[in-house]
């Protein structure tokens, strides 16, 4: 299927305390170089900032290889061909091998990591590029403009996140991957179109689905740890600097799925009492 991603791009709030003012703009982290200019809306808010809060800089990310090599890896005596069904590991020999790679090579590593692999992979047979993403469009253009900008997580906390889920709820998500694969390329192409679509109704309620059936493709424990906890301490940050009066503007720029499902970061600012305006 072609996907028209020629479009004004995705969700946009406004909430104020004072003088001081933060936009928090929903985003995909992969994109299309149609997707640009976005809707001037939100190019107004992006000019308007003092501030670019992403989730991480990708721009200058620090990454440990050292560190999230040693978080990836089992502990001894466990590999990935005790813990995955002879079904899913047939399948993901096969995914492997396309790409020149052997399975004997990534015994060692749990499934959280493999599905980040194969997640490359799906984003590679995608319409949609990470050189083209969105955070990564506004953080360049911060960089050449001069603006501050501070993240609300590091790439570490993001690594821990996906290497504390329990080994069922890591399989459960692999299993899926594994066993969706072949579909996942156009997911991602419906993602980008219903984002930079998103101001239709039926657009916007398709990426709400979307981003909500892939923190159902394994249990409870994923959403909490995914979503949940990461919206209520990147919440904890931004109301610190909504309090702090500085009279500057911010641009927040996170993923789409942190500003739809709940707890989310928007209906965590309404608990906290703000008034929370949709701009775009």
């Amino acid at each position: 299927m072609t996907y028209d991603y020629d479009g004004n791009g995705g969700l946009l709030w406004k909430i104020v305390n004072g003088e001081t003012t933060l936009y928090v703009q929903g985003i995909i982290h992969v994109g299309h170089e149609d997707f640009y200019p976005l809707a001037n809306a939100i190019e107004e808010a992006y000019d308007s900032a003092n501030v670019i809060l992403p989730e991480i800089n990708v721009v200058e990310p620090e990454v440990n290889a050292e560190e999230i090599n040693k978080l990836a890896l089992f502990s001894e005596g466990m590999t990935l061909d005790k813990v995955l069904s002879p079904k899913s590991l047939k399948k993901l020999s096969g995914i492997l091998e396309a790409q020149e790679l052997s399975l004997e090579n990534f015994n060692k590593y749990q499934p959280w990591y493999i599905e980040s692999i194969l997640g490359a992979f799906i984003r590679e047979k995608s319409d949609l590029r990470p050189e083209y993403g969105v955070d990564l469009y506004f953080l360049k253009r911060a960089l050449e403009d001069g603006k501050e900008i501070i993240e609300l997580e590091t790439v570490e906390d993001q690594y821990n996140v996906f290497s504390s889920y329990n080994l069922d709820t890591q399989v459960k998500m692999l299993e899926h991957t594994i066993q969706t694969f072949e579909q996942q390329a156009d997911w991602i192409n419906q993602l980008g179109y219903s984002w930079v679509h998103s101001n239709s109704s039926s657009s916007k309620e398709e990426l709400i689905n979307i981003v909500t059936n892939d923190l159902n493709r394994a249990d409870d424990e994923y959403q909490k740890e995914m979503n949940d906890t990461r919206n209520i301490n990147m919440v904890n940050k931004l109301d610190e600097i909504l309090q702090s009066e500085s009279r500057q503007t911010y641009f927040v720029i996170v993923g789409s799925g942190h500003t739809v499902i709940d707890p989310s970061i928007l209906s965590e600012f309404r608990e906290k009492g703000y008034n929370v305006k949709s701009i775009y």
